[in-house]
């Protein structure tokens, strides 16, 4: 057999063959001639001329790599050449007879992608099969779609990422090629499930639209922050607006200016069916400015860059409804047909066993319909949620008072939180006996409140690695210095991911952030959770497809089985704990049989058959119900004497100097140094060993 190219090409000037090949294509291979017969590209150059045999455009290799181009990315960059080399110069390799010059560009065109998920991951495409993380990216990029339908853009990229498997595994088992490397990208044992997965992605392509994307962890803790910080701005405010509005739509003299406010003034009150009070022609009228100064929200309207105006006002407090509206999707995973009907009274703290109170959100999983709506169900959140549901019912009460001459109901189980300003232009949804809004346009401009959301390179750089197939260069809503263009779906994405993975995002601040959510959301959301089977499930005892714990629980395997890939597949440390010492002693005894083993391990967790759960004193704990309730009770690392337990050396050396620090401030004779010096003592002892 003799490798030549297996498009057709005039012999004058078609491009070398040869018979064989060793480990790496020849440099000098002439890739490309001229009509005349001279070379135009070879294999060493980073881009081929092919435009003499059909393609419409020249093939870049190295374009991929916007940042350093470093010993990885040129090893990468080869990597895609020899695969391409491969499948246009490989007969064997050939998935289709009728392949065209365009059809190897799209090829050029997702190895490029998967150089993007393998540099972030640190691996070569050689090494690509046998990295968790680079599998978790490449399932989060092309199959796990959370959220939405798979675009038709996406669904071609499944086309082309099955041809190149096939391709790579043709060239795997071919003789001819048995000195290149093995480039399998998937692992063997998962070739069939992936081939089948990526044929049943294409039919599901639609017409229009993109995947959602992930908030990037820089992005998503400023507008944290920021939104937080506007809630906080007008929370001190909002009794006071509340009896602003009040009193201007119950007498006509407050907020007079002139005589046309006065009879404006009184037709907004009588056509609210609101009764005018007795008063003379000369009573005093109160202007604007001493409306607002006498409620004690002058400052407030004025900082907002407010004229006294009812309109610009009422539409600053549409702006302050839609920042808690997206404080909840961030802090929640809420969807947008969720959120819009969640009830007045819809927050709460219930107390779980061993928890202790827990931050819950009440609302609906079913959109819109007249029937089959769901009952109200939980969404674990964060304590300073409350803040954004306290602006909501302030803003809530307002809209009432502008709508409705009665009194606001004492018990508002049928008045939704998010009320809308105008009843007679508003649907009144299930459930609820008032009209309520809720519209995506206000989050453009809530977001340009928050000049830090800005994009930045490295953000796009995190987006390439969770969805390496989308061209985010020409996707100008995501170009460089423009602000993050939110969704709500971001959000359910986003939490879903960021919380499972808690202590391992990128930025602080958000890991931060998360923390606490973190903890409540693992506990509830868990498989064998009771607070899920009782207050999530449906009356089958399945979870509603559309709540966010089944992407949380997809997350949370995908983060276990990354962590059990780092901390005892390639950890060079010796292993500690009692599952942690088996490893070890299996290592030790048969390095080859150990990594078989582990990694028919790592793939159960990933599969769910095993638990592997990640301790934030470091290593992890492999007990199928996850950490025991001694856990941070029993002493400072109770997982020692564990069978269930994996942790490596550094963890009791951070214990012990952790102990030694606090004992410094004890007093030699208490009790507490006593206790920590026995603590020091067995850890130092487990050292020694």
């Amino acid at each position: 057999m003799s490798f030549h190219y297996i498009l057709e090409a005039d012999v004058e000037h078609a491009p070398d063959r040869i018979k064989k090949v060793s480990e790496s294509v020849p440099a000098d291979f002439v890739v490309s001639r001229s009509l005349d017969g001279r070379p135009l590209s070879q294999f060493k150059d980073h881009s081929w001329d092919l435009t003499p045999y059909g393609a419409k455009h020249i093939f870049y290799f190295d374009n991929w790599q916007k940042g350093n181009f470093d010993q990885l990315s040129e090893t990468l960059t080869n990597e895609i050449k020899t695969i391409s080399w491969l499948a246009q110069w490989n007969p064997n390799c050939v998935v289709e007879r009728t392949e065209k010059a365009s059809t190897h560009r799209s090829m050029v065109s997702t190895l490029k992608s998967l150089a993007h998920i393998a540099y972030y991951c640190g691996c070569t495409l050689e090494s690509a099969h046998a990295s968790p993380k680079f599998q978790a990216a490449l399932k989060e990029s092309i199959i796990s779609t959370i959220d939405d339908s798979p675009s038709a853009e996406l669904a071609w990229q499944a086309v082309h990422v099955k041809k190149l498997l096939r391709v790579c595994r043709i060239a795997a088992n071919d003789p001819e090629c048995r000195k290149l490397p093995k480039w399998k990208i998937v692992p063997d044992e998962d070739y069939d499930l992936w081939i089948k997965r990526l044929s049943q992605f294409r039919k599901y392509q639609v017409e229009n639209g993109k995947r959602t994307p992930l908030i990037p962890t820089r992005i998503m803790a400023v507008m944290l922050k920021g939104i937080e910080g506007k809630l906080d701005t007008i929370l001190p405010f909002l009794a006071d607006l509340v009896g602003f509005y009040t009193a201007i739509y119950r007498d006509p003299r407050i907020w007079c200016d002139s005589r046309t406010d006065f009879n404006n003034n009184k037709r907004r009150i009588k056509d609210l069916g609101v009764p005018l009070p007795e008063y003379n022609r000369g009573s005093k009228k109160v202007t604007r400015a001493d409306t607002l100064r006498s409620y004690g929200i002058e400052g407030f309207i004025d900082s907002l860059g407010c004229t006294h105006d009812l309109r610009q006002i009422g539409d600053h407090l549409s702006l302050f409804k839609y920042f808690a509206i997206m404080f909840i999707h961030l802090y929640t995973g809420m969807r947008r047909s969720e959120v819009a009907v969640m009830p007045f009274f819809c927050h709460k703290e219930i107390n779980v066993p061993s928890l202790g109170e827990t931050s819950v959100i009440f609302s609906y999983t079913t959109k819109l319909e007249v029937t089959n709506y769901s009952k109200l169900r939980p969404w674990v959140t964060s304590p300073c949620v409350e803040k954004a549901i306290t602006v909501a019912q302030a803003i809530a009460k307002i809209c009432w008072i502008r709508n409705s001459a009665a009194p606001f109901p004492s018990n508002p189980e049928n008045v939704p939180l998010w009320m809308s300003p105008k009843w007679s232009q508003s649907q009144t949804p299930v459930h609820y006996d008032y009209p309520h809004t809720y519209t995506n346009g206000f989050f453009a401009r809530c977001m340009a409140e928050m000049p830090e959301v800005e994009i930045q390179q490295p953000d796009i750089d995190e987006l390439i690695a969770f969805d390496a197939f989308r061209d985010w260069d020409t996707d100008e809503d995501f170009a460089v210095g423009k602000p993050w263009p939110f969704h709500s779906h971001q959000a359910r994405r986003s939490i879903a991911v960021y919380a499972a993975r808690s202590g391992k995002v990128s930025l602080p601040s958000l890991a931060t952030q998360f923390k606490h959510l973190t903890i409540f959301m693992t506990e509830l959301y868990a498989e064998n959770s009771p607070f899920a089977r009782d207050f999530i499930a449906d009356e089958d005892g399945s979870i509603p497809e559309s709540h966010v714990v089944n992407s949380f629980r997809n997350s949370l395997l995908s983060t276990s089985s990354i962590a059990f890939e780092e901390q005892v597949i390639k950890t060079n440390s010796p292993l500690r704990g009692g599952q942690g010492a088996a490893f070890q002693a299996q290592k030790d005894r048969d390095m080859p049989a150990f990594i078989g083993s582990a990694r028919a391990v790592q793939k159960d967790i990933a599969n769910g058959k095993r638990k592997y759960t990640p301790l934030p004193t470091g290593g992890g704990c492999m007990r199928f119900e996850g950490p025991c309730r001694s856990y941070g009770i029993a002493w400072t690392f109770p997982c020692l004497g564990c069978a269930e337990s994996v942790f490596e050396d550094w963890v009791l050396e951070e214990a012990a100097d952790s102990l030694e620090f606090s004992m410094q401030s004890m007093s030699p004779n208490s009790l507490a140094f006593k206790f920590s010096d026995e603590k020091l003592k067995l850890i130092r002892a487990q050292l020694v060993d």
